[in-house]
């Protein structure tokens, strides 16, 4: 008895004693290019541990309580590398890494909508040949206090194993490589049905002014989530309260380096429009803080849904995403003519990804002739009883998609505030338009409908990427902007 104790405690020891890494550090990883490679993990406290990868050699001891971390070198994009973690205990391989650009995709459930449940979707698998696409796909949890580990492992995209990686989030790679041939790294930490608040730090929520927060604990700041729901005697839900989800799916990642951020959510916001823009303005300074970077955020507009709903509440919630646009380095991709009016996951993740990639691509990637935003509004001129509304970022021009010319989506008001469907025209590359019941027009809408039918858009242009050229549909964009109470929303095409 006593021999086997010892054997058991020895045995204990040895597995103690073995040097560990995260995770997100498997066989097929994507690592961010150009920035310090961050690696980190755990070992005997004083422990010394030998790093090898890509003809660099670094020695680190860990601290008193076992954790190291080191820096290597930046590196251009290439690969396949492999990293060499060696300790006293043990020795760790990580083989088929490679060096590119990390996106890291987020929202809810139509970004976790997966390449299975797409249009097409046996012939996307079919297609999927990219073995320089790479997922990680974070699981979906949620904790009352931040997190440094998750379990996952790294996808390399193929037939088989594309079905399982984010529609949205591959079709926007797929894009993004296909025209820069730089391998690209997927982190896929979406929840379906979950609200902006709970991506968001308890520390960043508490900066908010106290109306965002009084619906969780009136009159005071935030408190910690085990306190609060110890208060309120209740079990713990992703959406009752802010960081839950945070901490479990974005805090364990913050180590470790991202080229940007895609976003898709907003869904489970409807209905409480008017502080979103201050929640995901939170959440973006958050997150940037917390990478020590300046990530530029890629934000997916609303779809066009809910027909039935005579409440504009889907519009509401696309004018509030609009209004993030304040924030400098935010970009926003219009999808109100990509839904579905019956269904609030509609199928085309293709177009999403791509137009989403083609912002990318002009911002990011240096494809500067790319006319990939929506024309935005302006300004607007009144001329007695018609409006004349000028845009910018219009590209080779605005067109009026209609067999019969006739422009759709354009509401017109008085000093009363009452909104007329209104006509209208193209002209000079400008839009006038009016109502024979409004003779004196202060305000103007476009696209104010949650199933909008808007159909001005951009001409086609033809844009040169990767050496051919390719047919590009300039998409259509509003926000709300202006001068004389202009209300303006738009959808866009790129087909």
């Amino acid at each position: 008895m006593k021999h086997l104790l010892f054997i058991f405690l020895f045995a204990s020891l040895s597995v103690q004693a073995k040097v560990t890494l995260p995770a997100i550090y498997s066989d097929g990883m994507v690592l961010q290019r150009n920035q310090p490679i961050h690696i980190w993990g755990q070992a005997d406290p004083k422990e010394k541990i030998q790093i090898l990868f890509a003809e660099q050699k670094q020695t680190v001891k860990a601290d008193g309580k076992g954790y190291w971390e080191v820096n290597l070198k930046a590196l251009e994009a290439g690969g396949p590398y492999q990293l060499q973690i060696i300790g006293k205990e043990n020795q760790i391989s990580i083989k088929d890494i490679l060096i590119g650009d990390v996106w890291l995709c987020s929202g809810q459930s139509n970004m976790q909508w997966v390449v299975n449940n797409v249009i097409n979707a046996e012939v996307e698998k079919k297609n999927a040949n990219y073995p320089q696409i790479r997922t990680l796909n974070i699981p979906r949890r949620m904790e009352l206090s931040p997190k440094d580990t998750i379990c996952a492992t790294w996808l390399v995209c193929s037939p088989e194993t594309v079905g399982r990686f984010s529609g949205v989030a591959y079709f926007f790679a797929k894009k993004v490589y296909e025209e820069t041939n730089v391998p690209i790294g997927i982190i896929n930490s979406s929840w379906g049905g979950t609200i902006v608040e709970t991506w968001t730090s308890l520390e960043a929520a508490n900066t908010l002014p106290q109306k965002r927060l009084d619906r969780y604990n009136k009159n005071e700041k935030l408190l910690p989530p085990t306190e609060y729901f110890t208060r309120k005697n209740k079990e713990a839900k992703r959406n009752d309260y802010p960081s839950l989800v945070y901490n479990a799916m974005i805090h364990p990642l913050l180590s470790f380096s991202i080229k940007g951020v895609l976003w898709y959510q907003g869904e489970n916001n409807v209905g409480n429009a008017e502080p979103y823009t201050d929640w995901l303005t939170c959440m973006i300074g958050d997150w940037r803080n917390r990478w020590n970077s300046e990530l530029p955020f890629y934000i997916i507009q609303l779809p066009n849904f809910d027909s039935i709903n005579k409440k504009p509440l889907w519009a509401e919630m696309r004018d509030a995403q609009s209004k993030v646009l304040a924030v400098p380095g935010t970009h926003l991709i219009v999808t109100s003519d990509l839904g579905d009016p019956y269904d609030l996951h509609p199928r085309n993740k293709q177009e999403v990804g791509m137009r989403a990639a083609l912002q990318a691509l002009h911002y990011e990637y240096g494809y500067s002739d790319i006319v990939s935003e929506s024309p935005m509004f302006e300004r607007m001129e009144i001329n007695g009883d018609k409006v004349i509304i000028t845009f910018k970022n219009t590209g080779s021009g605005l067109e009026i998609r209609s067999r019969y010319g006739c422009l759709q989506g354009f509401a017109i008001a008085g000093e009363d505030k009452k909104f007329h469907w209104a006509l209208g025209e193209l002209k000079d590359n400008r839009i006038v338009i009016w109502s024979p019941k409004v003779p004196n027009p202060v305000a103007v809408r476009y696209n104010w409908e949650n199933n909008p039918d808007g159909n001005l858009y951009n001409k086609e242009t033809t844009v040169f990427l990767s050496k051919r050229p390719q047919r590009i549909e300039l998409p259509r964009h509003g926000n709300l902007s202006g001068s004389r109470e202009v209300f303006f929303l738009s959808a866009s095409s790129l087909k």
